[in-house]
């Protein structure tokens, strides 16, 4: 049987990224699927919580499809992922040989996608299908909403450091760095 709802699985994996936003976490969600539409694993960014770039969406969804399924290899399922895969997870995607891929939003700074296109042309890797931009408006919503939010607390942290420290503390004085007075910077 040959998956042709792609949207559903995306759904799922744009559930998986607001539980990690519930979390505080990057909102990243990934499903991984067999032909016959059975979903294999579901995974969430919880990098912060392990402490660990492995804690990608892509590899726990990976892994534990992986459990589930009791092998390494993932022959004709689908990855659908909220964000672009990086690096580090688009070699887990071919090392587990994951027929498809569908990503919802690009991610200009870490994603890889082109990577792969030219591994494909280049080397021995297997043909992955690629789909791209399915359901990218909802990813791109969450992923500004966890950034806003972030960065508002920041903010918030940065106004509390300067009340308690006053506000000439973060001054630049012509003749010395930040935080000195004119005499200190010249001793």
């Amino acid at each position: 049987m040959q998956i042709v709802d792609h949207e559903v699985y995306m759904d799922l994996a744009l559930q998986e990224a607001g539980k990690a936003l519930a979390k505080g976490e990057v909102p990243i969600g990934a499903v991984v699927v067999n032909p016959e539409g059975i979903v294999l694993g579901k995974g969430h960014n919880v990098i912060e919580k392990l402490g660990c770039q492995t804690g990608h969406a892509e590899v726990q969804a990976i892994s534990k499809a992986c459990k589930k399924t009791e092998g390494w290899r993932l022959d004709d399922c689908w990855l659908y992922i909220t964000l672009e895969p990086c690096f580090m997870c688009l070699g887990l995607i071919g090392l587990s040989r994951i027929k498809g891929i569908c990503y919802a939003a690009p991610s200009p700074q870490f994603g890889c996608i082109n990577i792969l296109e030219s591994m494909i042309l280049d080397t021995h890797w297997k043909q992955v299908i690629v789909l791209k931009g399915l359901k990218a408006d909802e990813s791109i919503g969450m992923m500004k909403r966890f950034f806003e939010r972030a960065r508002g607390e920041n903010n918030r942290e940065r106004a509390k450091r300067i009340s308690r420290k006053g506000s000439t503390s973060l001054t630049r004085e012509k003749d010395g760095p930040v935080g000195s007075d004119r005499s200190a910077a010249k001793r």
